[in-house]
């Protein structure tokens, strides 16, 4: 029987929880329901619903017990989490000073390339004394796992500063660039490559007193997160700890080189400066492929990415922001001394066009009034080239006069709005056209017209029935977020919420895909918080796959809730609603599935805007369904229901089904508005 104490720890595992955003206040009571009965412990029921993961657990675990994690230390509150490890904000007690404490997390404890490189990390910060690094304070080993000890830093990460989408001052921008050239110039001669460079690693503190005030105006920027730093003297040859055939950074910011996996060195750190530089002036990042191929492809051409945006910077600036960016490493800056004297020549206050300037609190942002979409052609060296189409656009040229109309071809003529009002002739054509017309003709149309709305009524003409849809506001990309790392199910719910047997397996184009390894199965991912976003993932169904879903709009806590599902189906798309894994879907539209759609991998959209969700597929509009409708969203799913033929031969065989169903490059986008020069102004 549960003691009064064991109730109180339940609950006060939930409550931290629902502080932390682990869980949301419907799932937190879900959680409670069961407390108090014999056997149950709420950690483990809230692994096999889904809703949290190990990692979730142990931070929860680690903050409700803060004298036992590490000896000596006290855990104060949750910082942030990274692929290895998590760092909390804590006093150093004999001391008596606030430190950020980093420890491995126990998940990760057995794997022996993720120690070493928590143990490299502090080893690398120990060899760096410069005010542009955060510096480390103490390094051990408590119960099998590494922690180790840094400065804190409140302030906040240049990430969270153009979250909102704007970009930052000019004078703030190159002043921050130099501070972290600086960091690298004193890191680079310690023999230390970073190779993860990018805003949310770039922490700024206020300045000391009596400092400067030209240089540090904006604050003092820290550089921080050295787990993935690599040494480059041939005595530390063996901690390059390097993955054969992994990429090891952030895609959207790391060098070519380090994409292909060639030899780094310095040039590879400045080139993701030049990105996040890109970033922090425009509010966006600079290269948005939905795939890695995609990425790799934009920035093998860089000029491509400024073909949208106004030029409002001054051409000292343009040379060196793509100088850093350009894809020849021999072509970058050739030292961080010759990068710091471009910058302190450059001239920030001269403007060669208009910009758009914005009051953001304190900070004063300039942003660009178009951006560019983000590429999705997905570029694998196996997979053949393909030029899909553009999104759907909300305007489009009309004629300028009536005989233009008349020679118009029909799909001329049928165009209709992408954010989906019907599809209709103009005006002045259809006066025109009836003036030409007998009395005859009148009779006839007249009967149609009638036979239409009869059918309407009775039967349902599929434009009828269709909803308003609310406008496609949000198409501008501010961040990325990969929700599949190429080689694990990481951060997936491979707990209670999966049904059948999931893993990692190679793709008929010899990539790393997520794929149901038995014949019918179900597997949720749990999103980041964003309130508008978009969801993007590859799909190839081979011939015989059967139907596949992608399930969103639900956090699928709830056997039988209402979610938005996209459908493939027996040659079409299906957008519709359901109410499981395996239920019949009521049919918002449907539209055929391109030629060929078994022979390679297809890119899926699904976005969150302000009333409506989106779905694309390969950048066709496929139809909206209104936020109203549908629970609000917390996780997409992927559901394979496999095919009847293979479901006999296996059971005959006594054999797992043939994988004929493959995901990968999932991805996350936060979306924000398009700005305008004209908008800014009023």
């Amino acid at each position: 029987m549960p003691t009064e104490r064991t109730i109180q720890q339940a609950t006060q595992f939930i409550d931290k929880c629902v502080e932390l955003n682990f869980v949301s206040a419907q799932e937190a009571e879900m959680l409670r329901k069961p407390i108090g009965e014999d056997g149950h412990v709420v950690a483990q029921d809230a692994l096999q619903r889904g809703l949290m993961t190990p990692s979730d657990i142990e931070i929860v675990q680690s903050l409700l017990r803060p004298l036992e994690v590490v000896p000596g230390y006290e855990i104060l509150d949750f910082v942030g989490r990274g692929g290895m490890g998590v760092v909390y904000r804590a006093r150093q007690l004999n001391l008596e000073r606030v430190v950020a404490l980093k420890t491995v997390l126990v998940s990760s404890v057995g794997d022996s390339n993720t120690a070493a490189r928590f143990e490299l990390e502090a080893k690398a910060l120990a060899r760096l004394q410069h005010p542009n690094i955060v510096q480390a304070l103490d390094f051990g080993k408590h119960e099998g796992r590494f922690y180790f000890a840094m400065e804190f830093i409140s302030g906040p990460s240049c990430e969270q500063l153009v979250a909102s989408g704007f970009g930052l001052p000019k004078s703030q921008v190159w002043q921050i660039v130099r501070q972290v050239a600086s960091g690298l110039l004193h890191a680079s001669r310690q023999g230390l490559i970073h190779r993860d460079i990018k805003p949310a690693n770039l922490i700024l503190m206020p300045a000391p007193e009596g400092a400067v005030a030209a240089a540090v105006s904006n604050g003092i920027v820290k550089i921080t997160d050295f787990g993935l730093a690599m040494f480059t003297d041939h005595a530390q040859q063996d901690n390059r700890l390097t993955t054969a055939d992994k990429i090891i950074g952030s895609p959207a910011f790391m060098s070519p080189e380090q994409f292909s996996g060639g030899e780094l060195d310095f040039r590879a750190d400045m080139y993701s400066l030049g990105a996040t530089a890109w970033n922090l002036l425009f509010g966006e990042i600079p290269f948005k492929g939905a795939s890695i191929g995609a990425l790799y492809k934009q920035k093998q051409n860089p000029s491509q990415i400024v073909q949208n945006l106004p030029t409002t910077l001054t051409d000292g600036q343009w040379r060196l922001l793509m100088g850093l960016l350009d894809p020849d490493r021999a072509r970058r800056p050739p030292s961080y001394e010759m990068l710091i004297d471009a910058i302190d020549q450059l001239d920030v206050g001269e403007m060669t066009s208009q910009t758009a300037e914005f009051s953001l609190g304190s900070i004063a942002a300039h942003v660009p009034a178009i951006s560019e979409e983000p590429t999705v052609e997905r570029d694998r060296e196996t997979e053949e080239q393909s030029n899909p189409a553009h999104f759907p656009t909300t305007e489009f040229p009309k004629p300028a006069n009536d005989e233009s109309v008349a020679g118009a071809t029909k799909s001329e003529l049928e165009v209709g709005d992408a954010e989906g009002q019907a599809s209709q002739v103009l005006p002045a054509a259809i006066e025109k056209t009836v003036r030409e017309r007998t009395p005859r003709n009148r009779r006839v149309l007249v009967g149609l017209f009638m036979l239409i709305l009869l059918l309407s009524v009775f039967g349902g003409i599929k434009w009828v029935r269709l909803p308003t849809r609310g406008p496609r506001e949000l198409r501008r990309v501010i961040s990325n977020e990969p929700l599949y790392d190429g080689k694990s199910l990481a951060g997936w719910g491979i707990d209670g919420s999966m049904a059948g047997s999931w893993n990692t397996v190679e793709a008929p184009d010899s990539s790393e895909a997520i794929a149901c390894t038995v014949n019918r199965g179900a597997l949720t991912r749990r999103l980041p918080s964003a309130e508008f976003f978009r969801v993007s993932l590859f799909v190839w169904v081979e011939d015989g796959g059967g139907v596949v879903d992608i399930d969103f709009a639900s956090d699928f806590s709830q056997p039988g809730e209402a979610r938005g599902t996209l459908r493939i189906d027996s040659g079409e798309a299906i957008l519709g609603t359901k109410n499981g894994d395996f239920e019949e879907v009521s049919i918002f539209n449907r539209e055929p599935l391109p030629s060929g759609f078994s022979k390679r991998y297809h890119v899926i959209y699904i976005e969150r805007q302000k009333t409506d969700w989106y779905v694309f597929l390969e950048q066709e509009l496929i139809g909206t369904l209104p936020l109203s409708q549908l629970p609000k969203s917390g996780a997409i799913r992927v559901v394979v229901h496999g095919s009847e033929r293979d479901d006999e031969a296996d059971a005959d065989r006594g054999e797992d089904a043939v994988t004929r169903v493959f995901f990968s490059d999932f991805q996350l986008s936060k979306l924000a508005e398009e700005m305008s020069l004209d908008e800014s102004e009023e």
